[in-house]
């Protein structure tokens, strides 16, 4: 399994000083989650809380406690403590932390940026809130947004939205060494490998494929929510126009929406946004790799479904589980077929 170590920064009551300490010995199960619509990554971290036993250490971690988590003896993750749970039934102690993101999700702003540099605009809100940062976009892009009563991460993310309407691309906030950072979403997880007499590096991606790592796969698809035609009116009820996708109306038949047109805006855009295709709904479940994370590509081998058959899948949420007590770390991941970010408009 792949070695899993965490330490804790904590100020200790008792002593009147901090204390960090290694809770690695005591670790029962880690598990870690994150999704593109809940960037801030989330550890539950359970270890051994021995009430009765004097011999053993009884570590005083709290909320507020700084947490670093080592994979491979690589520092992968810092966080903040939010959460303290003690089971004197189980002789436990489970700490919940998040890592920087959380102060983006969990602070409300508003601002009027008018013909403002995007990636200005995101470093503002970011001093303001004190959350330092790390790799953000250089666009150039002018925004003219009133973001009002939102999140701080809804408001990045209008911003972002905006973005990506003149760059065609798709972004995601992540945690980097405790900073925000924003990358194109999508890059394919690969492997580097040396080829010998070669002067360069063959790239070839890593694969989750039911012969080496993975153990379980559901897969769902439905047109439940499909809608393929839209028809638009003018507030008086007369026809102004269709919308529709020909393809999925001749191979489904016809799901039909109206809309009615709204002052000041393109009836084609309020009607084309109504459209609907099919859903997917895709979760594996692998052997851990921590690699694997929300935001990259996923190339997938699994000849029993056309749709994951040497397909390149997205991640749009993992969670990661090291169960120290059995010694198995294993991961379950949702995929999408379609690169997307969490597009957020302004209301």
């Amino acid at each position: 399994m792949t070695a899993i170590n965490i330490w804790a920064k904590y100020y200790s009551e008792g002593l009147k000083k901090y204390l960090t300490e290694d809770l690695s010995d005591l670790l029962k199960t880690v598990v870690s989650s994150c999704n593109k619509s809940s960037v801030s990554r989330k550890f539950d971290i359970t270890y051994a809380y021995p009430i009765n036993d004097t011999n053993q250490p009884k570590f005083q971690t709290a909320p507020g406690t700084f947490i670093t988590v080592y994979i491979d003896y690589i520092a992968v993750w810092y966080g903040w403590v939010h959460t303290r749970e003690i089971n004197t039934h189980d002789q436990t102690i489970t700490l919940t932390a998040y890592d920087c993101l959380i102060y983006l999700i969990k602070s409300k702003v508003t601002y009027n940026f008018n013909n403002a540099v995007a990636e200005n605009c995101i470093k503002q809100i970011c001093d303001d809130l004190d959350v330092k940062y790390n790799c953000i976009p250089i666009t150039g892009i002018p925004i003219t947004l009133l973001i009002k009563d939102k999140t701080a991460y809804e408001a990045i993310m209008l911003i972002l939205t905006e973005v990506s309407k003149q760059t065609n691309k798709q972004y995601i906030m992540y945690a980097d060494k405790n900073r925000l950072s924003i990358m194109e979403k999508g890059a394919v997880i690969q492997d580097s490998i040396s080829i010998p007499g070669a002067t360069g590096m063959w790239t070839r991606y890593h694969a989750l494929d039911p012969a080496e790592n993975m153990s379980g796969t559901i897969y769902k698809d439905t047109i439940d929510n499909m809608i393929n035609r839209v028809k638009a009116y003018d507030d008086k009820g007369n026809v102004i126009g269709v919308v529709e996708n020909s393809d999925t109306r001749k191979f489904y038949g016809t799901f039909q929406e109206t809309y009615t047109k709204e002052d000041d805006k393109d009836w084609k855009v309020g009607a084309c946004a109504l459209l609907h295709m099919l859903d997917t709904e895709i979760t594996i479940d692998a052997l851990g790799d921590w690699r694997f994370k929300t935001g990259y590509g996923a190339f997938v081998c699994a000849p029993y479904i056309d749709m994951l058959n040497k397909k390149v899948m997205y991640i749009d949420g993992d969670t990661h589980t090291w169960n120290l007590e059995s010694g198995l770390y294993t991961m379950e991941l949702n995929l999408n077929a379609e690169n997307t970010m969490d597009v957020l408009e302004a209301s």
